[in-house]
C-alpha cells in the first residue's frame, strides 16, 4: 500500500477532527472527479489542492507556522463537493495546447506516476489571446468516465441484475467479472449480497469465460430485494476481495484483511462507481452517514487499501485487465 503511504500521512496530520474528516471527504470527492487521472494520481494531486486552495488547517508543516490565512472549511459535505465540482485542473502541456498559458504567481502541482508531469488550476494560466477558449472541463471528464478498456467482455447473463438507465454499461462491465473467477447469482436467503470462496484453484489455474457455480473461484449471491442497488452491491461484494476479506488467490502476498468489512468495501465501490459512469447506490448506510458526517471515520479504516482497491476495481470492471492466473494455496 506504499502508492497512498502520502495520503494517509497527510489525512493523519490534521489534528482537529472536523478538519480531518473535511480531509479525508476533500481527497476521496476529488478522486471521483477525475476520471481522466488514475486513482493514484488523483489522490496526490488532491493532497496538493488542499494546501493551494488552502482548504485545510495546515500550522505547524515542517516545523513552520502557515503565513497564508485558511479559506474556511465548507459548512457541509454538499459545500465542500460542490467547491470540487468547481475544480478546472489540466496538465502544462494541455493548457499550452489550447492556447493558454501559466501566470507568474501560478502554483504548479506535480504528479509523478508513472513521470513527472505539471498541472495547473484553471485560476493559473490566462490566455495567450481574447478568442483562446479550452473546452468544458466536466465534458472532457463525462468522456473518461464513459471510456471502456481494450478487453471488455459483455455478458448478458447480467441484464437481469442491472435494472433501467445503464443496464448496458452494467452488463459490459459486470462481464469482467470472470477474469477473477466469479460468478454472481440471486439470492433469496439474504438482505444483501454474500461473497465466499467457491472453489481454490491450483497455481497455474485460469478462470475461463463460461464459468458457473460448481467451478467458479468465488460466488457472488445478490439479494433480488435490493432492486436497483443490485449492482451497486455486485461492486461492493467485488471490494470485499480487493480489500483482503476473501483471499486475493492470484497474489503472492494477499491483502490482509481489516476490521471494517462492509465500510471499507463499501467505500471503496462508492469511489469506482463514480469513475466509471455506473448509478451510485440509493439511500444512506451506515458507511455513508459516517462519511459524509464532520466526523472522522474509525482508526481502525484503511484508507490506503480503500483506494488501492478501488483502483484494481475500476480496471476489472473497465476491462483494462485481463485473466488473472492463480499462484497460491487459499482456505475457504
Amino acid at each position: 500500500m506504499n502508492d497512498f503511504e502520502t495520503t494517509i500521512d497527510r489525512i493523519s496530520k490534521e489534528q482537529d477532527p472536523e478538519y480531518r474528516s473535511r480531509v479525508e471527504q476533500f481527497i476521496v470527492e476529488t478522486v471521483r472527479a477525475l476520471p481522466n487521472l488514475t486513482t493514484k494520481q488523483g489522490a496526490s494531486l488532491a493532497i496538493q489542492l488542499l494546501d493551494a486552495v488552502q482548504l485545510a488547517d495546515t500550522p505547524g508543516s515542517k516545523g513552520v507556522a502557515s503565513t497564508s490565512t485558511p479559506r474556511a472549511l465548507p459548512a457541509s459535505f454538499d459545500a465542500l463537493t460542490s467547491l470540487i465540482t468547481q475544480l478546472d485542473v489540466r496538465s502544462d502541456a494541455e493548457w499550452r495546447s489550447f492556447g493558454f498559458q501559466p501566470v507568474e504567481a501560478a502554483h504548479p502541482l506535480l504528479i509523478a506516476i508513472p513521470k513527472i508531469e505539471i498541472f495547473y488550476q484553471h485560476t493559473d494560466v490566462e490566455p495567450a489571446s481574447d478568442d483562446t477558449v479550452a473546452p468544458d472541463f466536466q465534458e472532457n471528464q463525462a468522456l473518461w468516465r464513459k471510456r471502456m478498456g481494450s478487453v471488455t467482455e459483455p455478458n448478458l447473463i447480467y441484464k437481469e441484475f442491472s435494472g433501467p438507465g445503464k443496464a448496458q454499461r452494467a452488463v459490459e462491465m459486470l462481464g469482467n467479472l470472470w477474469k477473477i473467477g466469479i460468478v454472481v447469482t440471486r439470492n433469496t436467503e439474504s438482505r444483501l449480497g454474500l461473497s465466499r470462496v467457491e472453489y481454490t484453484p491450483t497455481p497455474g489455474e485460469v478462470p475461463v469465460p463460461l464459468l458457473s457455480e460448481k467451478n467458479c473461484w468465488y460466488s457472488i449471491r445478490v439479494s433480488e430485494t435490493l432492486g436497483e442497488n443490485q449492482v451497486p452491491e455486485i461492486v461492493r461484494c467485488v471490494a470485499e476481495i480487493f480489500c483482503g476479506y476473501l483471499p486475493q488467490m492470484w497474489l503472492n502476498q494477499p491483502i490482509p484483511a481489516g476490521k471494517l468489512r462492509i465500510q471499507e468495501s463499501e467505500a471503496a465501490a462508492y469511489i469506482a462507481l463514480a469513475r466509471l459512469d455506473l448509478s451510485p447506490r440509493t439511500g444512506n448506510t451506515t458507511w455513508t452517514n459516517s462519511y459524509i458526517s464532520s466526523r472522522p471515520l474509525s482508526p481502525a479504516f484503511r484508507w490506503d487499501v480503500v483506494l488501492e482497491a478501488s483502483h484494481q476495481l475500476e480496471n476489472l470492471l473497465r476491462g483494462d485487465t485481463g485473466p488473472v492466473t492463480a499462484v497460491q494455496t487459499a482456505n475457504g
